[in-house]
Formats: structure tokens, C-alpha cells, sequence
């Protein structure tokens, strides 16, 4: 296996390609908009960080995101830091190659569009900028030059999902990089917009628990 750690800034981006072997991407911090049909290609909506993991065999893997468990986390986040360093990584990367070969498919995922409409790539881009649960749709929708009804039914066409369907998959996606990396829950809920504790505390367990249906 090998890992590469990139850094890649906002709007960057990349060319439409494809791999000969399957490809892991670990975002570490930032956002963006993966688009895939035969190739992929990565549109960078905030400087992004990321690992990528090009798997050994040379067979095909469907296109999907895979279940990140806090193990899984750990051994991205340490390899990032000896790549920083230069530092040996060997070790953690056969161990990473292990536990991704059975994460399971993350539950609820929606797929990619391969074509967004303006109005919602600026709704796309308001929300990764910082992941939080306001504002709220009519207020974004104001701002991207669409109905609120309309900017719902482009999410629904293009990314299969509702608005708020997709802002839970950010918000709460960010919950837990924030997890990761030690902060409280107390802090978490007040960085992701949540006016007390508790109503995060629900939120994001009620999250945990639908990851673990398949």
C-alpha cells in the first residue's frame, strides 16, 4: 500500500481521472464535492487536507464511503504526522490496510452528482466553509439566488437527498473529526451552532446509531 498526504487549496480543482487499484481518501480538514462516473474528480469548496491510500490489489472497488472507526481515525491521523516528519509509517499503514478492508459501507450515504447547479454549489461551499446548524435553508437560499422550495428540489435531484438530510451527514461528520481530536462535547456543541449540550448530545447519538444499521 502506499499513503500520500496532500494539501490541496480552495478551488482547487483536480482533472478527471481514474485508478487502476482502489483509492482511499481520508479528509483530515476542509471540504469539497467529489463527482464520479467512469472517472472522478475532486472541486476543493475549502483548503483541504487529505490522505490517500492506493490499496495493493489490483481489482475494482465500488464507489462509496466506508464506516471510520476511531482506530481508523487514529492510524490517518498518526500517518499524517510521521509524513510530517519523515517519519517511518510502514507499520500503521499494514494495520490501516487491515481495518479498511473491513470497515463496513457507512450507512444512509448518498451518492455523489457528477453535474451541480450553481445555486447549490454556493450552498455546498456556505456550509463546509463551517459546518454548523444555522443557518437555516431560507436563509442560504436567499443568498444563493433560489427559492427555498427550489434549492430543496436540487438537492433532492442531485444529491438524493434533502437539505437537511445533507447538512446532518456534515455537521455531524464534523462532530466527530472534532471527537478525534479530543475537544469536549461541550465545545463541539457550541462550534456546530447548538444551543445547549443536551439537544447535541441527541443529535449526535441518534447519528451514531443510524451508522450502525446497514
Amino acid at each position: 500500500m502506499i499513503h500520500l498526504y496532500q494539501s490541496y487549496p480552495e478551488g482547487h480543482l483536480t482533472a478527471p481521472h481514474g485508478h487502476d487499484r482502489p483509492q482511499y481518501c481520508y479528509l483530515h480538514g476542509g471540504g469539497g464535492v467529489i463527482s464520479s462516473r467512469q472517472q472522478h474528480e475532486f472541486r476543493v469548496l475549502r483548503r483541504s487536507r487529505l490522505s490517500l491510500i492506493y490499496a495493493d490489489r489490483e481489482r475494482g472497488a465500488p464507489f462509496g464511503q466506508l464506516e471510520v472507526s476511531p482506530m481508523v481515525a487514529g492510524l490517518f491521523a498518526r500517518l499524517a504526522q510521521l509524513e510530517d516528519a519523515g517519519g517511518d509509517g510502514e507499520p500503521y499503514l499494514r494495520v490501516l490496510g487491515l481495518e479498511l478492508g473491513r470497515a463496513p459501507p457507512l450507512a444512509g450515504q448518498q451518492p455523489c452528482a457528477a453535474a451541480l447547479d450553481p445555486r447549490l454549489l454556493r450552498v455546498l461551499d456556505k456550509v463546509c466553509q463551517a459546518p454548523s446548524i444555522q443557518p437555516g435553508l431560507a436563509e442560504l437560499a436567499a443568498g444563493c439566488g433560489a427559492s427555498e422550495r427550489t434549492l430543496n428540489r436540487l438537492f433532492v435531484r442531485q444529491l438524493g437527498c434533502t437539505f437537511r438530510q445533507w447538512r446532518q451527514q456534515v455537521v455531524m461528520g464534523r462532530a466527530r473529526q472534532l471527537q478525534h481530536q479530543g475537544l469536549s462535547h461541550g465545545r463541539i456543541a457550541e462550534i456546530l451552532g447548538y444551543g445547549d449540550l443536551s439537544a447535541f448530545s441527541h443529535a449526535f447519538n441518534r447519528f451514531l446509531r443510524s451508522e450502525s444499521v446497514s
